[in-house]
């Protein structure tokens, strides 16, 4: 207030402006103010961020920012900065970020020579099904509604830990956050970005997850760790079957079988999760143009097309099944690829309602049984 009065007039009392200003500011007992809202609050950093975006100390914050968006404030601002400037400095710095991540590592394709040794234990892999047709959407995303609340707590535990304890954590969650602001700016932004920074901005936020898929890849593909965790699943198998005093006993090599099923449906679900972690946080009807350029004529990839179908599903509602169906059937498309594809239709089919003819088409052309009750 003080600042303000030495530049300019102010009309009316000090007292009738913090009451018309009593929805967005509060006081305390010990007569401090504050912000209502933290959104509020990041939202005028923001503003004045982006108004002294030349000044040398305004710039080294906005670049701490840019480079730890993994922390929630930070992501936040940054989100309002590109809200109220169109300063294409900050869109470059985010883009710059980006691409430093994960930048060892080429983006993930699924295509059949990259994960092989993945497609060789395809057997092992849980199989997608289809709903009966007594299965109800609301039913299904109930239980999703309760399983994201319990996986909160999980994760609201997780991040209170020490993440300078965890380097691989806090890098993977930096990744996350940046793709999610990546995403945030272009649904947001839909109309007013030119289509090239659109089509930029959204095969640089892909690719970040995709390198980071590969990265993943690298770690699970090598033989000697593959045996170093099935033999620690193994050996948590049989300290968990002792402990609730089972009375039938496994033997060593049926432990280790359980343990590699186990391992693998593990590697599995990660792919699967980072695929849709990609949908979610990039997906927006407004992008369909966007969308199906990046995909099939940039990345051109068989995650880029589980990518492209799985944004139409989930935010156009539109299943291309003969046209999914029949790049499934591509030389270059991996099992393990395959299996993604048609987990994600899956999925969509559970919580949303779906005709028996439809149901039918899905079965035919994707070869996804119906889920049986036994």
């Amino acid at each position: 207030m003080n600042s303000y009065l030495e530049k300019y007039n102010l009309p009316i009392k000090q007292e009738n402006l913090l009451k018309n200003l009593s929805l967005i500011v509060s006081r305390d007992s010990l007569n401090n103010y504050s912000f209502r809202y933290v959104y509020i609050y990041y939202y005028f950093v923001a503003k004045y961020l982006v108004e002294n975006i030349y000044d040398g100390e305004v710039e080294k914050e906005m670049g701490k920012i840019m480079n730890n968006l993994h922390v929630d404030e930070n992501a936040y601002i940054a989100i309002f900065m590109v809200h109220h400037s169109k300063n294409v400095k900050i869109l470059d710095e985010l883009k710059l970020n980006a691409m430093c991540l994960f930048d060892s590592y080429q983006p993930a394709t699924l295509k059949k020579s990259e994960v092989k040794f993945f497609d060789d234990k395809a057997d092992k892999i849980i199989e997608a099904t289809l709903p009966l047709p007594s299965t109800t959407p609301e039913n299904e995303r109930i239980k999703a509604l309760k399983y994201n609340d319990e996986l909160d707590e999980v994760k609201n535990m997780e991040e209170e830990s020490d993440e300078e304890d965890n380097p691989i954590g806090k890098e993977l969650r930096r990744a996350i956050r940046t793709v999610e602001v990546m995403g945030c700016i272009i649904k947001n932004r839909a109309g007013s970005l030119p289509k090239t920074d659109l089509e930029e901005i959204f095969t640089q936020a892909v690719n970040v997850h995709l390198r980071m898929l590969s990265s993943f890849f690298e770690l699970i593909k090598n033989e000697n760790a593959q045996k170093d965790i099935v033999e620690f699943l193994s050996k948590r198998l049989e300290k968990i079957i002792a402990e609730k005093k089972l009375e039938r006993k496994l033997s060593k090599e049926g432990l280790r079988r359980i343990a590699m099923v186990l391992f693998w449906n593990l590697n599995y679900f990660v792919v699967y999760g980072v695929v849709r972690k990609i949908i979610h946080s990039l997906g927006s009807d407004k992008l369909t143009e966007i969308v199906e350029k990046v995909c099939d004529e940039i990345i051109k990839t068989p995650i880029a097309t589980i990518i492209k179908h799985g944004i139409l599903m989930w935010y156009n509602k539109n299943l291309q099944i003969r046209e999914l169906a029949k790049r499934l059937n591509d030389k270059e498309f991996s099992e393990i690829g395959k299996k993604v594809a048609k987990m994600m239709v899956s999925d969509y089919c559970f919580f949303h309602p779906i005709k028996d003819k439809d149901r039918h088409r899905i079965e035919s052309l994707l070869k996804i049984k119906v889920k049986r009750h036994w």
